[in-house]
């Protein structure tokens, strides 16, 4: 079974291959095999309680290798076969390295190494009360070329609690325009919004510091905005794709991942932060995202001097989370 899905991950849904192993196997074909723009949700499961096998088909994977797939209608798209997991092995599986589900941590440690990625990675709110770890993963690549990683997830009942089969996990930090709702760059290079400025001034900040991945696509584009001869919207149009991941920054992740997603426990928030920055009035700081405050942080203009403002603001944020982690930082006051 683990090597027949292996073959069968990032394949459309109606994909021959994929309708005969839901139909040989037991599983359910969705009525509504594909999924609109307009639905919240861009993912969806196909359970199987008798094997034990959960099958998660995603429409948006933000992996190069599975790019949107167009359904027959516009707002329309097809899924892949993003993962299979298993939560238990009533369909006798073999999995790598000869696991099961009867391994324990030690064990696993001997066979995998260390986990690649513990609960209080994705942030301290994830530890037990006690402070224990709730969790620990590991994540195996076994196709680079197709992004196909195979692991598991250990808990603190000290017990695995499934198998994982798929293509690596991307969710973005942020989005500066929208693929999935027919956005696109040259129409995110008109809008004049907060939002815009604020995510532009933050990768500004990030290029100035190399903290951003060069490619060859965009090298160029890199070079020239540090130089001060370019804005930062040509590392945008270079991207080629308005979505920003965590991969994209060569150094510094952790702090980018707490700051821009309010990750670190201490309620430090990037988005927050430079809103109080340019609002004027302790009313607007108070409910920052409501229409009055949008008004007027749309005014905003992206020149030399409010981007000095947001980049020591940066900085600074920086600074306290190499130091403490947040753990002593104040948020900004109203005034």
């Amino acid at each position: 079974m683990f090597n027949t899905l292996t073959d069968l991950i990032g394949l459309r849904i109606d994909d021959s291959r994929m309708i005969e192993f839901i139909e040989k196997n037991g599983f359910k074909y969705p009525k509504k095999p594909f999924i609109s723009n307009r639905s919240t949700d861009t993912t969806y499961w196909v359970e199987n309680k008798k094997l034990g096998i959960d099958l998660l088909f995603s429409a948006r994977t933000y992996l190069d290798n599975y790019p949107l797939i167009p359904g027959d209608k516009k707002g329309i798209y097809v899924p892949v076969l993003g993962r299979a997991r298993w939560y238990n092995n009533k369909s006798n599986t073999i999995f790598p390295q000869g696991l099961d589900f009867n391994h324990d941590f030690e064990s696993l440690k001997l066979k995998l190494g260390e986990p690649t990625l513990k609960s209080s990675d994705i942030s301290p709110v994830w530890l037990n009360d006690d402070g224990s770890e709730s969790f620990y993963r590991w994540s195996i690549c076994l196709d680079e070329g197709k992004d196909i990683f195979w692991g598991l997830e250990f808990t603190d009942d000290q017990t695995i609690n499934d198998f994982t089969l798929g293509l690596e996990y991307k969710n973005p930090l942020f989005y500066l325009y929208d693929e999935w709702v027919y956005e696109d760059v040259d129409r995110f290079l008109q809008w004049k919004n907060f939002n815009k400025t604020s995510y532009l001034m933050f990768l500004q900040w990030a290029i100035e510091r190399d903290l951003i991945k060069t490619t060859d696509s965009t090298a160029e584009a890199i070079r020239q905005v540090k130089a001060g001869a370019a804005p930062v919207t040509d590392w945008v149009s270079a991207l080629d794709r308005g979505f920003i991941l965590s991969s994209d920054f060569a150094a510094e992740r952790p702090f980018i991942k707490a700051y821009i997603n309010n990750l670190s426990g201490h309620d430090i928030l990037y988005n927050r932060d430079v809103s109080y920055a340019f609002l004027n009035s302790n009313e607007l700081k108070q409910n920052y995202s409501g229409e009055a405050a949008t008004q007027q942080l749309n005014a905003v203009i992206y020149d030399e001097a409010n981007y000095a403002i947001v980049k020591s603001l940066i900085d600074n944020r920086l600074a306290e989370y190499k130091s403490h982690r947040f753990s002593r930082s104040k948020q900004l006051q109203p005034a």
